[in-house]
């Protein structure tokens, strides 16, 4: 396959990892020069980021009036089949990383000692079972404020997810060029910046620190 023919991609950023990044059509060991030559980069952003970055931080109800005032987001109704999807899907790991108690059993990660049908199949109907066990769980004992915000550039779609209880930002987005993994990177840095940190977080090098000079060192 040519390995200048890039179909399709897609890329993620979470609050809590850097961005991935996946391509169909494209050489493997050629994302992993790529990887390699952006966390280069990257170390070289993040030391300026973190010697010019100053006090500026805005709560989560006024980062999500910024996505729609500011950046022209629309946010997903609370009925559309995505956001339920989404919601589940969060709902759940935060239920595990917050309270895994309410899982019991079923909070213990499921192994995939073989790659044989039976065995994926088995983990595949654990995970399933987990997933249920937590949308079992009444909302009033344990639940998450999701706020998804979708916005198109041509054939770009970009999704950002925050949650406001726990101060989570993620976002998606789906391309055909090269050049959308830049626009979108921009978009999640432009909504990182505005978050921003407060000097005590400056101060003792808080997660939200980590995940704002993180976010900002993307291209």
């Amino acid at each position: 396959m040519n390995k200048n023919n890039i179909k399709t991609m897609s890329f993620i950023n979470k609050a809590d990892g850097p961005t991935s990044i996946f391509f169909i059509g494209k050489d493997n060991k050629d994302i992993t020069l790529r990887q390699k030559i952006q966390r280069m980069r990257n170390t070289v952003r993040r030391k300026k980021i973190i010697k010019y970055l100053k006090a500026n931080a805005h709560t989560m109800d006024q980062v999500a009036l910024y996505i729609v005032n500011e950046l022209g987001f629309t946010e997903v109704d609370k009925s559309d089949s995505q956001y339920q999807t989404e919601y589940h899907q969060m709902r759940t790991s935060f239920i595990l990383q917050y309270k895994p108690e309410l899982l019991g059993e079923l909070a213990h990660a499921p192994q995939l000692e073989n790659h044989d049908e039976e065995s994926v199949k088995t983990f595949f109907e654990q995970l399933e079972a987990r997933q249920k066990a937590a949308e079992k769980i009444p909302a009033n004992i344990f639940d998450i404020d999701l706020h998804i915000y979708t916005k198109e550039y041509n054939k770009l779609e970009i999704k950002i997810s925050i949650e406001k209880q726990y101060e989570y930002i993620g976002g998606s987005a789906s391309g055909s060029k090269k050049s959308d993994i830049k626009k979108y990177n921009a978009t999640f840095r432009k909504i990182y910046l505005y978050y921003g940190v407060t000097q005590k977080d400056i101060d003792e090098y808080t997660k939200r620190y980590e995940d704002v000079v993180r976010t900002l060192a993307l291209r």
